[in-house]
Protein backbone atom coordinates (compact mmCIF):
# COMPACT_ATOMS: atom_id res chain seq x y z
CA UNK A 1 0.00 0.00 0.00
CA UNK A 2 1.17 3.49 -0.71
CA UNK A 3 0.43 6.96 0.49
CA UNK A 4 0.62 9.85 -1.93
CA UNK A 5 1.47 13.31 -0.69
CA UNK A 6 1.23 16.23 -3.09
CA UNK A 7 4.30 18.44 -3.27
CA UNK A 8 2.24 21.13 -5.01
CA UNK A 9 -1.45 22.13 -4.82
CA UNK A 10 -3.61 19.78 -6.92
CA UNK A 11 -4.58 21.16 -10.29
CA UNK A 12 -7.81 20.35 -12.08
CA UNK A 13 -6.72 20.48 -15.72
CA UNK A 14 -5.18 17.39 -17.29
CA UNK A 15 -2.27 19.30 -18.81
CA UNK A 16 -1.37 20.94 -15.52
CA UNK A 17 -1.75 17.67 -13.61
CA UNK A 18 0.98 16.06 -15.68
CA UNK A 19 3.47 18.67 -14.47
CA UNK A 20 2.98 17.86 -10.78
CA UNK A 21 5.39 15.91 -8.64
CA UNK A 22 4.06 13.49 -6.04
CA UNK A 23 5.74 11.67 -3.16
CA UNK A 24 4.54 8.28 -1.95
CA UNK A 25 5.58 6.09 0.93
CA UNK A 26 4.56 2.64 2.06
CA UNK A 27 2.30 2.49 5.09
CA UNK A 28 1.49 -0.54 7.23
CA UNK A 29 -0.96 -1.19 10.02
CA UNK A 30 0.71 -0.43 13.36
CA UNK A 31 -0.18 -2.25 16.54
CA UNK A 32 -2.94 -4.30 14.92
CA UNK A 33 -4.90 -1.22 13.87
CA UNK A 34 -6.80 -1.56 10.63
CA UNK A 35 -6.11 0.74 7.73
CA UNK A 36 -9.05 2.73 6.30
CA UNK A 37 -10.06 0.43 3.45
CA UNK A 38 -13.32 0.08 1.57
CA UNK A 39 -14.80 -1.89 -1.31
CA UNK A 40 -15.45 0.09 -4.49
CA UNK A 41 -16.63 -0.92 -7.92
CA UNK A 42 -14.06 -0.15 -10.60
CA UNK A 43 -15.58 -0.62 -14.06
CA UNK A 44 -18.20 -2.84 -12.42
CA UNK A 45 -15.73 -5.11 -10.62
CA UNK A 46 -15.27 -5.05 -6.83
CA UNK A 47 -11.87 -3.71 -5.83
CA UNK A 48 -10.53 -3.19 -2.29
CA UNK A 49 -9.10 0.30 -1.91
CA UNK A 50 -7.09 2.15 0.71
CA UNK A 51 -8.56 5.57 1.48
CA UNK A 52 -5.92 8.23 2.13
CA UNK A 53 -6.96 11.83 2.73
CA UNK A 54 -3.33 12.91 2.32
CA UNK A 55 -3.14 11.59 -1.24
CA UNK A 56 -3.75 13.88 -4.20
CA UNK A 57 -3.87 11.16 -6.87
CA UNK A 58 -5.32 7.66 -7.29
CA UNK A 59 -2.73 4.91 -7.74
CA UNK A 60 -3.13 1.33 -8.89
CA UNK A 61 -0.74 -1.55 -9.46
CA UNK A 62 -0.28 -2.94 -12.98
CA UNK A 63 -1.70 -6.35 -12.02
CA UNK A 64 -4.90 -4.74 -10.76
CA UNK A 65 -5.24 -2.79 -13.99
CA UNK A 66 -4.87 -5.99 -16.04
CA UNK A 67 -7.63 -7.69 -14.00
CA UNK A 68 -10.18 -5.14 -15.20
CA UNK A 69 -12.76 -6.28 -17.72
CA UNK A 70 -11.71 -4.69 -20.99
CA UNK A 71 -8.98 -2.51 -19.47
CA UNK A 72 -9.11 1.01 -20.90
CA UNK A 73 -6.17 2.14 -22.95
CA UNK A 74 -3.40 3.68 -20.87
CA UNK A 75 -2.32 7.16 -21.79
CA UNK A 76 1.28 8.22 -21.23
CA UNK A 77 1.83 10.55 -18.31
CA UNK A 78 4.62 12.87 -17.24
CA UNK A 79 3.62 12.74 -13.57
CA UNK A 80 6.62 11.88 -11.41
CA UNK A 81 5.84 9.86 -8.29
CA UNK A 82 8.62 9.45 -5.75
CA UNK A 83 8.83 6.81 -3.04
CA UNK A 84 9.45 8.28 0.39
CA UNK A 85 13.14 9.07 0.84
CA UNK A 86 14.06 8.17 -2.75
CA UNK A 87 15.31 10.47 -5.45
CA UNK A 88 14.33 8.19 -8.34
CA UNK A 89 10.67 8.34 -9.44
CA UNK A 90 8.54 5.21 -9.58
CA UNK A 91 8.11 3.63 -12.97
CA UNK A 92 4.65 4.62 -14.18
CA UNK A 93 2.77 2.56 -16.77
CA UNK A 94 0.33 5.34 -17.59
CA UNK A 95 -3.01 6.82 -16.63
CA UNK A 96 -6.62 6.02 -17.47
CA UNK A 97 -10.08 7.35 -16.63
CA UNK A 98 -12.76 4.97 -15.41
CA UNK A 99 -16.01 4.82 -13.46
CA UNK A 100 -15.56 4.29 -9.73
CA UNK A 101 -18.66 3.54 -7.66
CA UNK A 102 -19.44 3.20 -3.96
CA UNK A 103 -23.00 2.48 -2.86
CA UNK A 104 -25.22 4.94 -4.79
CA UNK A 105 -22.43 7.27 -5.97
CA UNK A 106 -20.63 6.82 -9.28
CA UNK A 107 -17.94 9.17 -10.57
CA UNK A 108 -15.31 9.36 -13.29
CA UNK A 109 -11.84 9.31 -11.78
CA UNK A 110 -8.34 9.54 -13.16
CA UNK A 111 -6.23 6.57 -12.00
CA UNK A 112 -2.46 6.33 -12.36
CA UNK A 113 -0.92 2.91 -12.86
CA UNK A 114 2.46 2.09 -11.35
CA UNK A 115 4.66 -0.92 -11.90
CA UNK A 116 6.34 -0.62 -8.49
CA UNK A 117 3.55 -0.62 -5.92
CA UNK A 118 0.82 -2.87 -4.55
CA UNK A 119 -2.86 -2.34 -3.92
CA UNK A 120 -5.21 0.44 -4.96
CA UNK A 121 -5.04 3.90 -3.40
CA UNK A 122 -7.99 6.29 -3.40
CA UNK A 123 -6.92 9.92 -3.19
CA UNK A 124 -8.58 12.62 -1.13
CA UNK A 125 -10.66 14.21 -3.89
CA UNK A 126 -12.02 10.88 -5.12
CA UNK A 127 -12.84 9.75 -1.57
CA UNK A 128 -14.75 12.99 -0.99
CA UNK A 129 -16.69 12.68 -4.25
CA UNK A 130 -17.66 9.10 -3.30
CA UNK A 131 -18.84 10.35 0.12
CA UNK A 132 -16.32 8.13 1.89
CA UNK A 133 -14.86 11.02 3.89
CA UNK A 134 -16.11 14.44 4.88
CA UNK A 135 -14.21 17.39 6.29
CA UNK A 136 -15.84 19.58 8.90
CA UNK A 137 -14.22 22.96 9.44
CA UNK A 138 -15.84 24.70 12.39
CA UNK A 139 -14.51 28.10 13.43
CA UNK A 140 -16.13 30.18 16.14
CA UNK A 141 -15.04 33.79 16.53
CA UNK A 142 -15.23 34.88 20.17
CA UNK A 143 -15.70 38.50 21.09
CA UNK A 144 -13.73 40.00 23.94
CA UNK A 145 -16.91 40.32 26.00
CA UNK A 146 -17.67 36.61 25.59
CA UNK A 147 -14.21 35.70 26.89
CA UNK A 148 -14.56 38.06 29.84
CA UNK A 149 -17.95 36.61 30.73
CA UNK A 150 -16.79 33.01 30.41
CA UNK A 151 -13.71 33.54 32.60
CA UNK A 152 -15.20 36.19 34.86
CA UNK A 153 -13.20 35.17 37.94
CA UNK A 154 -9.89 35.83 36.17
CA UNK A 155 -10.70 39.48 35.55
CA UNK A 156 -11.68 40.39 39.12
CA UNK A 157 -10.06 40.43 42.55
CA UNK A 158 -6.44 40.62 43.67
CA UNK A 159 -4.91 39.87 40.28
CA UNK A 160 -6.62 42.79 38.58
CA UNK A 161 -4.39 45.88 38.83
CA UNK A 162 -6.19 49.19 39.18
CA UNK A 163 -4.79 52.59 38.38
CA UNK A 164 -2.08 53.55 35.90
CA UNK A 165 -0.28 50.81 33.92
CA UNK A 166 2.55 49.17 35.85
CA UNK A 167 6.07 49.36 34.44
CA UNK A 168 8.62 46.75 35.50
CA UNK A 169 12.20 48.02 35.70
CA UNK A 170 14.44 45.12 34.75
CA UNK A 171 18.23 45.33 34.76
CA UNK A 172 19.20 43.44 31.60
CA UNK A 173 22.89 43.33 32.67
CA UNK A 174 22.12 41.05 35.62
CA UNK A 175 22.42 37.31 35.07
CA UNK A 176 19.16 35.47 35.80
CA UNK A 177 19.19 33.30 38.92
CA UNK A 178 16.81 30.44 39.73
CA UNK A 179 15.62 30.86 43.31
CA UNK A 180 14.61 27.92 45.46
CA UNK A 181 11.22 28.06 47.06
CA UNK A 182 11.32 29.29 50.69
CA UNK A 183 11.39 26.54 53.29
CA UNK A 184 8.24 26.06 55.33
CA UNK A 185 8.70 26.76 59.04
CA UNK A 186 8.61 23.65 61.24
CA UNK A 187 5.59 24.74 63.22
CA UNK A 188 3.64 25.35 59.96
CA UNK A 189 4.49 22.07 58.20
CA UNK A 190 1.60 19.99 59.67
CA UNK A 191 -0.91 22.62 58.52
CA UNK A 192 0.70 22.83 55.04
CA UNK A 193 0.60 19.04 54.69
CA UNK A 194 -3.03 19.04 55.79
CA UNK A 195 -3.90 21.60 53.11
CA UNK A 196 -2.00 19.65 50.45
CA UNK A 197 -3.82 16.42 51.29
CA UNK A 198 -7.15 18.25 51.27
CA UNK A 199 -6.48 19.62 47.77
CA UNK A 200 -5.73 16.17 46.26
Amino acid sequence: MVRALDAAPPQHSDSDMDDDHHAVHVVHAIGGRQLPTCQVLLKGLPEPALVDTGASINLMVTEGYQRLSKPPQLKPTQVQVYAFGNTCPLEMAGVFTAEVAHEDTTILAKIYVSKEMSGFLLGCQTAQELNLVRFAFSIHASDQEDVVQEFDSLFKGIGCLKGPPLKLHIDESMAPVALRHPRVAFHLRPMVEQELWASL
